[in-house]
């Protein structure tokens, strides 16, 4: 990006100034949104979470503190995707402009380095205010559009070139101390503010257990291939295994459903019909193989040790098991008349709208990439 948004490539000092105006403005708003969109989905999940959310952001800066100073090799999420060349031709380069930085916006759908995003997006979710979501994440998206900066006295194609091999060859040792400096202030903050906070663990569990399983059925809705050839690794039986290519993101989303709903014990007992499947198809595989066993859940992992595999299950049950007690009972259901039957339409209205824009224009783009 820093050698395709430079003024070799927009030839004057003002169309290059003004191309990086609109790419900095373009991260800035998805990014702004996507933080806004974090803070909304967890309020609908109880956030804030009171002393628990600041626990649980304070361990996961840890984590990633760790991890950048040489620790274990802790995953960042990221879907490590370029965002598409054929835009700069297509549309034009102010728009494609635009539309590369709003493709950087939210960090988790290209190359990430460090964890530090991850930090500040759990961070943000433990707030549960919009508003600051987006406050807070637009910085990042800003830094991120304003990184063409760096081309500024690129005068000809080979000094674009030049400068994109200086900074792959460039030591990280800088960067990473400011990432760390950063998850460390990140971990302090949420410290403090645990420290005044009341309990919300059976609410963060809640959380946690909800974001897990939606988490692992658009990975498997997303990575369709992967998930298949992940599940023929079960060895089940054809008759079981072709249904639950698509009954387990089912199920799975239908914990998401049950928890946005208020049904968290309901919930939380098809989370543990779900983990205790899991964990007996684990065990069989593990006495049958042996070390590692194919993962459809997660972006961005083909395979995993059996033996961590079943230690996130039982950290997840736990987790599940806290959300359950710590929930009161569900409501009963009813059938929504008159009034109470408007939102409902509403939503589901909203819904199709959205389904179906998001597939024309997945087809309009498909049609302008060939």
């Amino acid at each position: 990006m820093v050698e395709t948004i430079s003024p070799v490539v927009y030839g004057t000092r003002a169309r290059w100034t003004g191309a990086l105006a609109l790419h900095a403005l373009g991260a800035a708003a998805t990014a702004a949104a996507f933080g806004a969109a974090v803070a909304a989905a967890a309020g609908v999940l109880g956030a804030p979470w009171g002393r628990a959310g600041g626990a649980i952001v304070a361990v996961v800066a840890a984590l990633y503190l760790v991890r950048e100073l040489g620790g274990p090799p802790i995953a960042v999420p990221q879907l490590r995707r370029q965002v598409p060349d054929w835009w700069r031709t297509y549309f034009g380069r102010p728009l494609a402009a635009f539309l590369y930085g709003a493709g950087l916006g939210v960090g988790f759908l290209t190359y990430l380095g460090h964890g530090t995003l991850v930090v500040v997006t759990v961070g943000i979710a433990a707030t549960g205010r919009p508003w600051l979501g987006a406050l807070l994440m637009a910085p990042f998206g800003v830094t991120r559009g304003l990184a063409p900066l760096a081309a500024a006295r690129s005068r000809e194609p080979e000094d674009g070139r030049r400068l994109v091999d200086r900074l792959t060859s460039s030591s990280g040792r800088v960067r990473g101390a400011l990432n760390a400096a950063a998850m460390g202030a990140v971990g302090i903050a949420a410290v403090a503010a645990a420290s005044r906070a009341t309990d919300g663990w059976s609410e963060a569990a809640a959380a946690i257990v909800a974001v897990t399983f939606g988490w692992a059925a658009i990975a498997k809705l997303a990575g369709w291939s992967r998930w298949r050839i992940a599940l023929a690794g079960y060895g089940l039986p054809p008759s079981l295994e072709r249904p639950a290519r698509w009954a387990t993101p089912v199920v799975e989303a239908s914990v998401v459903l049950l928890m946005v709903l208020q049904r968290e014990r309901a919930a939380a007992a098809v989370a543990a019909v779900i983990l205790l499947l899991f964990t007996v198809a684990l065990v069989r595989i593990g006495r049958r193989d042996g070390g590692r066993v194919a993962c459809g859940c997660f972006v961005g992992r083909n395979s995993i040790d059996v033996r961590v595999a079943l230690l996130r299950n039982l950290a997840m049950m736990v987790a599940t098991v806290v959300a359950w007690a710590g929930a009161g009972p569900d409501p009963a259901l009813r059938v929504p008349t008159g009034m109470d039957l408007l939102p409902a339409l509403l939503v589901a209205g909203s819904l199709l709208v959205a389904t179906l824009t998001v597939w024309r224009t997945a087809v309009w783009v498909a049609r302008g990439r060939a």
